[in-house]
């Protein structure tokens, strides 16, 4: 039993680590607009990896996420633990209710925690591009 739940525990936080990664690996889609096309699709994404770079540097005195990352996932897991403990006592078998509660909650907590850096990266990219005169329509 102890087993599954490393299992588990292991699963889980490959689950938040591909998120964290999949949320990262995310570049803008330019509209082809005159300063596209003016410059190319070659000297654009040159631009693009530009403003991506300064904004990691401008934002990294302000990213302290691996805290709020801990943080927002102890919340959760309090949270779910609680949830968990009431669903369990309602229903039956409160430990499990409990554990699985803690694991959903913790997730959960750590996840929301770790859009807000990339969210602020996007705001500045799109920012940046636009100061050089370019479109976003979105990230892929």
């Amino acid at each position: 039993m102890a087993k599954s739940s490393n299992t588990s525990k292991i699963n889980l936080l490959l689950l938040i680590g591909l998120l964290i990664l999949a949320s990262c690996a995310s570049r803008p889609i330019l509209y082809p607009n005159q300063k596209f096309n003016a410059v190319g699709e070659e000297a654009a994404q040159k631009d693009v990896d530009q403003c991506m770079e300064a904004s990691e540097t401008y934002l990294q005195k302000y990213r302290a996420a691996g805290g709020r990352i801990a943080k927002g996932a102890a919340r959760g897991a309090v949270l779910g633990t609680v949830m968990g403990g009431v669903s369990g006592l309602l229903f039956g078998n409160a430990s499990k209710a409990i554990t699985a509660g803690a694991a959903m909650g913790a997730a959960g907590g750590a996840t929301g925690e770790a859009l807000s850096p990339d969210q602020i990266k996007q705001a500045y990219v799109n920012q940046c591009l636009q100061d050089k005169g370019y479109r976003v329509m979105g990230w892929d």
